[in-house]
């Protein structure tokens, strides 16, 4: 083989071996397009905030973080429920995986889905101490479990039957141990506010931009 030959084949290796290695790892994860999409529907500062609390360098994002889709699934979902029925579908809107290397090092993780709790049983003694109100259509419950928040509105699905708007709202869930109670505030509430826009409600829920307070 001649000698221009081999310098070719040497410049093609070379080439092939910067897009594979541009194809893997961090530069892969960080620039997703997903982590884009997640921006949009959460709020590019807060999702940027909550990538830092983590500590990791690299994201990989997974999920359907589009407000669109997501508001067309509950709906789907909504129009076929009947008071029977008590299972629901849960739908991961993003999840930011933060790695060092190959270590996860933090997971922040949204989702949503229609709940078992009606609104009805969000004023009793028992849940009025874990649940604030926020209006007449949003509660807010800060803590269900350990580096969590949950928010549940009303949305009444035109074509779904009468009870669904008290008996089925909306639940919104963010998780993440990396999170202070004010950033986790901020995915949930602008999360709630990107579906519920897309969601068509016969009165859409106010989502208030501050964390009721306690009572």
């Amino acid at each position: 083989m001649s000698p221009k030959v081999n310098r070719l084949v040497l410049v093609a290796a070379l080439a092939i071996g910067g897009l594979l290695s541009g194809c893997s790892g961090g530069e892969e994860r960080a620039e997703s397009p997903r982590l884009g999409q997640c921006e949009r529907l959460l709020g590019a500062e807060s999702v940027e905030a909550a990538v830092k609390t983590t500590g990791g360098g690299d994201v990989e994002v997974s999920g359907t973080p589009q407000a669109d889709v997501l508001a067309e699934r509950l709906l789907r979902e909504a129009k076929q429920w009947q008071e029977s029925d008590l299972q629901h579908t849960l739908y991961t809107g993003c999840r930011l995986d933060a790695f060092e290397g190959d270590r996860i090092s933090g997971t922040v993780d949204v989702s949503v889905k229609w709940s078992i709790l009606s609104l009805g049983m969000m004023d009793s003694p028992e849940n009025s101490r874990t649940w604030r109100r926020a209006n007449e259509s949003v509660y807010v419950q800060p803590e269900p479990g350990p580096a969590r928040m949950r928010l549940v509105a009303e949305c009444a699905v035109p074509g779904a039957i009468a009870s669904q708007s008290s008996d089925l709202p909306l639940q919104f869930d963010v998780a993440g141990a990396s999170l202070g109670t004010e950033l986790r505030w901020k995915l949930l509430s602008t999360f709630a506010r990107s579906v519920t826009e897309e969601m068509g409600c016969a009165k859409a829920p106010v989502i208030p931009s501050a964390l009721p307070p306690a009572t």
